[in-house]
């Protein structure tokens, strides 16, 4: 059973699920296993995920799909950024300590499920399923919408039992969110927007109304990374993501990524990933044939 409507892909036949190696990931992705075992990569990282796990994967990373067990079941709920998209982070404002579990999360996509937890994302599959299949609801779409929003707090909150932060419990007791947790979320806000493609810190200073020299130090204070580090990590993954899911040439590529000319965006691949673009491209195909 696969169903789509609109921003949602649900489906419990993972022979209907197929990833293309080096995708990446527009939805936010939760999988459940039930059976069997998947092997997969995020990021270039090998993953494993067998009977009771749960896989998370956050939209704008590099995904392939590799291997699976012939007796592979389980059951995927793929929800698309406009479902949540320009509301979480109000939300996010409730826990002080968001953004160390998306963190946390993006270094741990597979974390194997609680009893209650494996409950808890059957329930939101079969409502999500349920409300796809209503048609005649004038308020499908609403509903679905903070259904999708109420699955991804769900898995925020979770995340305090996976991730043993020490500070929850004080958290939880003062959750108050300060102006530098606010501008932090603000700048990830901004830089995870799927056309944007700024790579220098003074373009989102700006934005903020802040300056280069307090927004970096403040991303490093929040996260352990300046706001470089953040910015060049988004800018080589949507480089990865053209040259080994796309057929566009290299000065295509520098074009779509408003990269000033050819023979600077070679340079910047060149630094980030080792090789040239084509160098880079011909490489990792030939080592996934």
């Amino acid at each position: 059973m696969l169903k789509s409507f609109n921003d949602l892909v649900i489906s419990d036949n993972m022979d209907e699920v197929n990833v293309a190696p080096e995708t990446m990931a527009s939805f936010f992705i939760a999988f459940y296993c039930e059976k069997g075992a998947l092997q997969f990569s995020i990021e270039g990282e090998m993953y494993r995920a067998a009977e009771g796990d749960l896989v998370v994967c956050t939209p704008r990373n590099i995904l392939g799909l590799y291997m699976r067990s012939p007796d592979l079941q389980g059951k995927v709920i793929c929800i698309g950024e406009s479902l949540y998209d320009g509301t979480m982070p109000g939300v996010f404002h409730i826990d002080p300590n968001w953004w160390k579990k998306f963190l946390f999360l993006r270094q741990n996509p597979v974390m194997h499920a609680t009893e209650f937890q494996s409950k808890l994302f059957l329930a939101y599959f079969n409502l999500l399923k349920t409300y796809s299949e209503d048609s005649d609801n004038p308020y499908r779409q609403r509903i679905i919408k903070i259904t999708s929003q109420a699955a991804a707090v769900e898995i925020l909150h979770e995340l305090d039992s996976w991730s043993h932060h020490e500070d929850t419990s004080s958290a939880r007791q003062k959750p108050e969110t300060s102006q530098k947790d606010r501008l932090f979320q603000r700048f990830i806000d901004l830089l995870g927007r799927p056309k944007n493609t700024e790579r220098e810190v003074k373009a989102y200073a700006e934005q903020l109304l802040v300056t280069p020299k307090y927004l970096s130090a403040v991303c490093k204070e929040k996260s352990g990374r300046t706001a470089m580090d953040w910015i060049t990590e988004s800018i080589v993954s949507h480089i990865k993501y053209y040259l080994l899911q796309t057929d566009l040439s290299v000065k295509e590529i520098a074009f779509k990524l408003d990269f000033p000319d050819v023979s600077f965006f070679c340079k910047y691949v060149k630094k980030h990933l080792g090789q040239a673009p084509l160098e880079y491209r011909n490489a990792q195909l030939l080592s996934k044939s």
